[in-house]
């Protein structure tokens, strides 16, 4: 006998449950682990037409990647949207379970299967899930302000190495080479004469997290109108993980950024999309997420994507896109995430043998917005 237990074993396999984000509500919503199971039906969002859907087919169980509970409820009350549905679900004997977040950021999860759909190589975590994301970052400075960097990199919690050692970075000397031009007010040199200054490129490790703090810091400290600098993300094998969220990997070949457009339609099977910001002269470093990723649009481009591929944009999302420099497409929530049906799907029946079990995507599986 295959129980409710069963087939949630089957996702939590590649998707434990514990990957899950703090704030979500993943795993049974409706009914007993013990419930026996012989038929599923999946869906991205547990509504009244799926639940009919459900009831009228026969299914013992609904597995969603939208938590069917997502926000507590104080009282379940049969005359409301949800309370009928708890009615109709708990009369019924079906049960409820959800994987969302942890599907999304699992290894094999959902944001790995769309970058297949990509056919994406070197495909890694955007996003890697632990506790920090480090970056080297390269500041270069006039010698005589070397120190007073390095002060301000150490103090604003830059340069830390485990719990042991604080302060810590490497500084190399050269020579730097510009040519302030019209309107510009230079702290060295005169516009429109090319300048060599004596400089240090001063490298540490600083944590993803204070970088919004350090960065005005420094740039308060730095003689130069113009800060220069590099940020690269640190990707050392002992510091990474394989799970997180939104993917990114390059592409089997270049692509021009209209072509992309008609491949990304293809790969997701939609017929609308949106981009923001400028388009690069060619595509060949992707970065994506499913659902809304708004807030990897500056990670995407430090990690020298040459595209974001994501869901619900508002408009100053866009304008930051453009700020930023990075070419973002907007395919929408459910573009993005309609196909973690034919995942779960795979999932389930990797487990159990023919017949054993059947399942079957919703028919009801629909976007909530309607395009004309």
């Amino acid at each position: 006998m295959i129980t409710a237990n069963n087939v949630a074993d089957a996702i939590r396999k590649k998707a434990p449950e514990y990957l899950a984000e703090s704030w979500d509500n993943v795993g049974l919503q409706i009914g007993s682990f013990d419930q026996p199971v012989k038929k599923v039906l999946l869906t991205l969002d547990v509504t009244n037409e799926v639940v009919d859907e459900a009831v009228a087919g026969g299914f013992d169980m609904i597995v969603s990647h939208h938590p069917f509970l997502f926000q507590g409820l104080k009282t379940i009350n049969t005359d409301d949207y949800k309370g009928k549905l708890v009615e109709k679900l708990v009369k019924n004997g079906i049960c409820v379970y959800s994987a969302h977040t942890n599907l999304d950021k699992a290894n094999l999860g959902l944001n790995d299967y769309i970058a297949g759909k990509f056919d994406l190589d070197e495909r890694a975590p955007l996003k890697p899930d632990k506790d920090e994301q480090l970056y080297k970052i390269v500041v270069y400075v006039p010698t005589d302000y070397t120190e007073k960097i390095l002060k301000v990199l150490g103090d604003g919690g830059a340069g830390f190495t485990g719990d042991r050692y604080s302060h810590c970075s490497f500084r190399v000397t050269g020579e730097g080479r510009f040519k302030p031009l019209d309107g510009s007010n230079p702290f060295i040199g005169t516009p429109g004469e090319v300048v060599k200054v004596n400089e240090d490129r001063i490298e540490t490790i600083v944590d993803g997290r204070i970088l919004k703090d350090l960065f005005p810091a420094l740039k308060e400290a730095h003689p130069y109108e113009d800060m220069a600098y590099d940020l690269y993300p640190v990707e050392q094998a002992d510091i990474m993980k394989k799970s997180g969220l939104g993917k990114i990997g390059t592409l089997e070949k270049e692509m021009e950024p209209e072509e992309f457009i008609e491949f990304t339609k293809k790969a997701l099977n939609i017929k609308h999309l949106r981009t923001a910001g400028e388009p690069p002269e060619s595509v060949k470093k992707v970065a994506l997420c499913t659902g809304s990723g708004a807030e990897f649009i500056g990670l995407s481009k430090v990690k020298g994507a040459d595209v974001y591929v994501t869901g619900d944009l508002k408009y100053h999302d866009a304008q930051r896109a453009r700020e930023n420099g990075m070419w973002v497409i907007d395919a929408g929530h459910f573009g993005t995430e309609k196909q973690v049906v034919n995942l779960l799907e795979e999932m389930i029946r990797g487990r159990f043998g023919d017949g054993e079990i059947e399942t079957r995507v919703s028919d009801k599986n629909e976007d909530f917005f309607k395009n004309y």
